[in-house]
């Protein structure tokens, strides 16, 4: 219904069936935005959520039973996993999308205790995101593994962090809004630095199409969400 409100015309045009890699709803996906396509109808899945599905299933993961540790839940995965008595769906405060109060720079669980973690969209608001990854290394067991995505231009080898003394509304102008810096190609060398093993999540054209991955509109330079796979 949303959808139609704020975009009736979208129900006049001829779109391909998507699959959903979350929910398995097989059909049109509904636009989000700016973002053809952006979302699953059935549990309202975007671009990373289902490039996170797509790592699951291929890696024949079941989360439901394991301790996990998630930044600021996606709804679809709260949903999935909220009666894991061993998940911690954090967010910095009380959220109906969360189960606990983390801020991940001072992550108040003790070394080695988390076997997954997810952190999709979180440091680019963090000042002390160095401080933020160093603590997520520190409370996934060896032997675990982290997502991370940030809004990341693929133009810029290098992040940009703002000047000490920049208006902030010239930040958010440049960042987006309420970010603090623009992660350039380096960002999984910044990872890295905490002390994992790093990899990218890909997937082929096809998988793109077929799934709806790809974020396609005017920010794309920013928006497009390359998920990485880290390992302690």
């Amino acid at each position: 219904m949303r959808a139609f409100i704020r975009k009736p015309r979208q129900f006049l045009q001829s779109y391909a069936d998507r699959l959903c890699t979350i929910c398995g709803h097989e059909g049109r996906f509904l636009d989000v935005g700016p973002r053809p396509e952006a979302r699953c109808p059935n549990c309202s899945s975007k671009e990373r959520d289902r490039i996170t599905g797509l790592f699951l299933r291929r890696s024949g993961l079941d989360l439901g039973d394991k301790a996990v540790l998630h930044f600021s839940p996606e709804r679809p995965f709260f949903r999935l996993w909220r009666n894991n008595p061993r998940y911690v769906a954090g967010d910095v405060k009380i959220s109906k999308v969360a189960n606990a109060v983390v801020d991940i720079t001072d992550i108040r669980f003790d070394d080695g205790h988390f076997d997954y973690l997810i952190c999709h969209h979180i440091l680019e608001h963090v000042p002390e995101d160095a401080r933020g990854m160093r603590e997520c290394f520190r409370v996934l067991k060896p032997g675990g593994t982290a997502l991370f995505s940030v809004p990341l231009d693929q133009e810029r080898a290098e992040t940009w962090e703002p000047p000490a003394d920049m208006p902030a509304a010239e930040i958010e102008r440049i960042c987006g809004w309420d970010h603090v810096r623009l992660y350039g190609r380096d960002f999984p060398d910044k990872l890295a630095a905490a002390g994992f093993t790093v990899s990218e999540i890909t997937f082929t054209a096809e998988e793109g199409e077929r799934h709806r991955l790809t974020e396609k509109h005017s920010l794309a330079p920013q928006g497009l969400d390359r998920i990485f796979v880290c390992t302690k």
